[in-house]
């Protein structure tokens, strides 16, 4: 028993005499006063041997009567065998207490043993905001209503908006192609129905009146017609041109030609059968190269 009892003695002399080697690190706040809720800064330096190993404190301390915000370590410097230690703590505190004490430890580490050294506490005064409460508080009995403009809700537009987008995309990636073809038919069919409707009061005023101009309009429009149809410069053609554009086509060749006769050559007073036939063939070649356009773009369709 008595060996055990020097043992001890021992091991605590050991420890105090470790204890006395191992210097208190140093801390202090950035500030001498503070308010409640405003952040605080609070530095502490530690310097020790270079062989000797050290744990600042970090999240899991209690830094009461203070929170923790945030902290920061930074990288050990040694110089001649000392090396220093430091890190900043970002504190705030709620509490109402005039003058607000920190005493932060640094551990030690010696084989299996640990040892906290303490800083000198520090201190800081808070800052009151209300110097004088009046007991009892007075209320007011009337107050007003403060207009609050309204918030336009930009994170729920921006989602619909690209929602929206999403949602079209996706149509357009499925059935785009079809609504294109669509589109492209309707205005196919829309743009031979204008061509028919003011073709044919051309014709109609040719029959009644005999009139060169009103063949040369007819002419022109079936020109007009064919170019956007073909897409092609066809209405600057030469007759000779668009016949041989269309591969020597009998209709064609023959129907312009009696036209040309009758508009340049002014060989007819009044309509004949000749002029008559050669409208009628031009509108059925119209119609003709209307359905080839018409195949043409559903065939599209399928093909891809």
């Amino acid at each position: 028993m008595r060996k055990v009892f020097l043992l001890i003695l021992l091991y605590l002399f050991t420890l105090s005499t470790w204890a006395q080697q191992v210097m208190p690190p140093v801390g202090r706040f950035s500030s001498d006063t503070i308010r409640i809720g405003e952040l605080l800064r609070y530095t502490l330096v530690h310097r020790h041997p270079a062989t000797q190993e050290v744990i600042l404190p970090d999240s899991s301390f209690d830094f009461s009567p203070f929170e923790l915000v945030r902290q920061s370590f930074y990288p050990t410097r040694t110089k001649a065998g000392i090396s220093t230690d430091s890190a900043v703590y970002t504190l705030r505190t709620f509490e109402t207490m005039p003058l607000q004490r920190l005493v932060l430890p640094v551990i030690a580490l010696h084989g299996q043993d640990t040892l906290q050294v303490f800083a000198p506490p520090q201190q800081v005064i808070l800052q009151q905001m209300v110097p004088y409460v009046q007991d009892p508080l007075s209320l007011k009995t009337q107050t007003e209503l403060i207009p609050i403009p309204e918030r336009f809700d930009w994170p729920i537009i921006l989602l619909w908006v690209l929602t929206a987008i999403f949602v079209l995309a996706l149509i357009w990636l499925v059935f785009g192609q079809a609504i294109k073809t669509k589109y492209q038919l309707y205005r196919l069919r829309k743009d031979h129905l204008y061509f028919n409707s003011r073709y044919n009061s051309h014709v109609d005023r040719f029959v009644k009146s005999g009139s060169a101009s009103s063949m040369e309009k007819a002419v022109a429009l079936w020109k007009n017609y064919l170019t956007k149809l073909e897409r092609s410069a066809i209405n600057s053609f030469t007759t000779k041109e668009i016949v041989e554009f269309y591969d020597d086509d009998e209709q064609v060749n023959l129907a312009l030609r009696f036209c040309d006769k009758a508009i340049y050559g002014n060989v007819v007073a009044e309509p004949d059968t000749e002029t008559n036939q050669a409208l009628g063939m031009l509108r059925r070649f119209a119609r003709g190269r209307y359905k080839t356009q018409r195949e043409l773009t559903r065939n599209a369709k399928n093909q891809r």
